[in-house]
């Protein structure tokens, strides 16, 4: 079973993650966490990339274009599905992986449509989508982690990030309509698919209580699912 945690900066979704595999461990059930970027030449150049922009885009001097940024990321994916998540899951394991095709969608489609390499939404959309369509292993649950902006903003200046990243903890005006482009094509993949979502309020709730509603969602999903295989 693929469980995906998706989230805007400072919904606390790797801190989620990080509780519902230790309970899932502490209960003696297998799961394995995948990070956002993998250890390949693909996903270091991307973690090289989040530290000079925390929105991957392309800044001077950089070969990358942003179509290009899109590629590396999405092959940076397709890497991990079929060397990390694959086998994980082979091995009868519950993955539980930090950001997966959703991120894809709802960051990089405002991006290239501001940047002008793509001309609308509907068309980037398509274009990753098209991308994408290929990957092996797609997300039995997402877990989108929905907190308000004030409390992530709160959370972006008080955080200690574990990738560097410039202006780490700062907020600007352009990042805020970043958000809210991100958020508005969210909204839209959770009403295309909502059985396949759990929004998740974290504004204010304990992190355990929030990792008990996942795992309850987990085991909900894994029962037909194990009835299937006998």
């Amino acid at each position: 079973m693929l469980v995906s945690f998706e989230g805007q900066d400072g919904a606390g979704k790797t801190a989620l993650l990080m509780a519902v595999h230790d309970a899932l461990t502490a209960d003696g059930i297998a799961s394995v966490v995948v990070e956002e970027f993998s250890g390949s030449p693909y996903g270091q150049r991307l973690v090289e990339a989040v530290a000079r922009d925390k929105f991957l885009r392309p800044i001077q001097g950089e070969a990358a274009t942003f179509r290009t940024r899109a590629l590396e990321v999405v092959a940076d994916l397709y890497y991990q599905d079929e060397r990390e998540i694959g086998p994980a899951l082979e091995h009868g394991s519950i993955v539980l992986k930090d950001r997966h095709l959703d991120t894809i969608l709802y960051t990089l489609t405002p991006t290239l449509v501001a940047a002008g390499a793509v001309r609308d939404e509907s068309r980037a959309l398509t274009w990753l989508s098209v991308l994408c369509s290929e990957l092996r292993y797609r997300p039995n649950l997402t877990v989108y982690v929905d907190t308000p902006l004030t409390v992530r903003l709160e959370r972006i200046r008080q955080r200690q990030r574990h990738l560097r990243e410039a202006r780490a903890n700062e907020v600007s005006s352009e990042d805020l309509a970043v958000f809210s482009a991100r958020d508005g094509i969210t909204r839209q993949l959770i009403s295309e698919e909502p059985a396949r979502f759990l929004v998740l309020d974290n504004s204010s709730r304990p992190i355990e209580e929030g990792a008990r509603n996942i795992i309850e969602a987990i085991r909900t999903r894994l029962a037909p699912l194990r009835k299937g295989q006998r």
